[in-house]
């Protein structure tokens, strides 16, 4: 009941900030303060130096989901293409691991390491090293002598390290918000931030206010569409490939990541009519969230339940499943990347 409680809130506090409810801007002097304190707090970290290997960070600037991890997902892809040798980085968030460094690997749990760096793991098959400390994560990759470059999953606003090149997601459907700094919007800094980074995406089609919003705030040049598309689909318990099931029929569907709407909205493009629900980011399922006979989770969900969905000696594995995500990122924008990096293809690596 008081996940349940703390999920409601949550999500009403999100729909306030994308949606402009008047009474946010009461909570303006908060976020006056936030900035200040944000800043004095920056002005007190010592200069970042040289990263130890060359860093790509992937993040955003607003507070709720923006694609981040199909992105991490299609750029390592991408650079595996061009022979080069990557690792991930991740805060490791809803974890236990603590300051890290601490390699993910297959006998690890989402409780243990976060859902983030396992799913990651899984899907990518490179190394992803957990810790909060992502400067401390850098150094012990590059003491291992086996990687080209780092990518760290989120981290645009982490004092410690500054990307050698930097990507930054906003969501098509919500933007800014109504563009103002925690508590009051949804924002975690000024969107002047936008203009810093080498790349902005925006994830889904922009509507024409989101487009109106962002505008005013950076160059066109700097703005890249990009669509995650459902893929394949799968089972919880074993991972093996099911198919569609047919459309226009009545579906059970739960996501547990920063915009589950996101998800609902994917599932009724593709014909289906959804009873979706939607719980906080990172929450860890409980087998009485999960009381459908068949439903369709996220594939970062999927990870936290595989162990529920195997079932016992008692009871059979669940007939839960869950939805693949796939994304291409354009050769030139991988171009741009190993340019400003100073990498170049390596088609000899295995």
């Amino acid at each position: 009941m008081q996940a349940q409680y703390g999920t409601k809130v949550t999500q009403k506090i999100l729909n306030a900030w994308y949606r402009g409810a008047w009474w946010l801007y009461l909570l303006q002097p908060f976020s006056s303060l936030y900035l200040w304190l944000r800043t004095w707090h920056l002005a007190r970290q010592p200069k970042v130096g040289k990263n130890p290997l060359p860093l790509v960070v992937i993040g955003n600037i607003t507070i709720g989901g923006t694609g981040k991890t199909p992105l991490v997902v299609a750029l390592v892809a991408a650079l595996k293409k061009q022979g080069l040798r990557c690792a991930i980085i991740s805060r490791g968030y809803g974890g236990k691991i603590g300051a890290g460094p601490h390699c993910v690997s297959a006998g690890d749990s989402a409780h243990m390491v976060g859902d983030e760096p396992l799913l990651l793991s899984q899907l990518t098959q490179v190394p992803v090293v957990v810790g909060w400390c992502r400067k401390t994560s850098i150094a012990w990759l590059a003491k291992q002598k086996q990687f080209d470059l780092v990518i760290s999953d989120d981290g645009l606003q982490h004092s410690a390290i500054k990307g050698d090149v930097e990507w930054c997601l906003i969501d098509g459907k919500r933007g800014l918000g109504n563009g103002l700094c925690i508590p009051a919007g949804p924002l975690r800094e000024l969107p002047i931030r936008l203009t810093q980074v080498d790349q902005v995406f925006i994830t889904g089609v922009a509507d024409s206010k989101v487009g109106k919003q962002l505008q005013q705030h950076m160059p066109d040049q700097l703005v890249c569409n990009i669509e995650p598309q459902l893929e394949r689909l799968r089972r919880v318990s074993d991972d093996e490939i099911v198919p569609w099931p047919d459309t226009n029929q009545i579906i059970d569907a739960v996501a547990a990541i920063g915009h589950p709407q996101r998800f609902f909205d994917d599932l009724r493009d593709r014909g289906y009519e959804v009873h979706g629900k939607g719980y906080t980011d990172h929450y860890l399922f409980k087998a009485h969230d999960l009381a459908q006979c068949r439903l369709i989770m996220t594939a970062k969900d999927a990870v936290k339940c595989r162990q529920l969905a195997q079932g016992t000696s008692d009871q059979p594995p669940k007939q839960w499943l869950y939805a693949t995500q796939s994304l291409t990122i354009a050769p030139a924008q991988i171009d741009a990347l190993l340019l400003k990096l100073g990498l170049k293809p390596n088609h000899t690596n295995p």
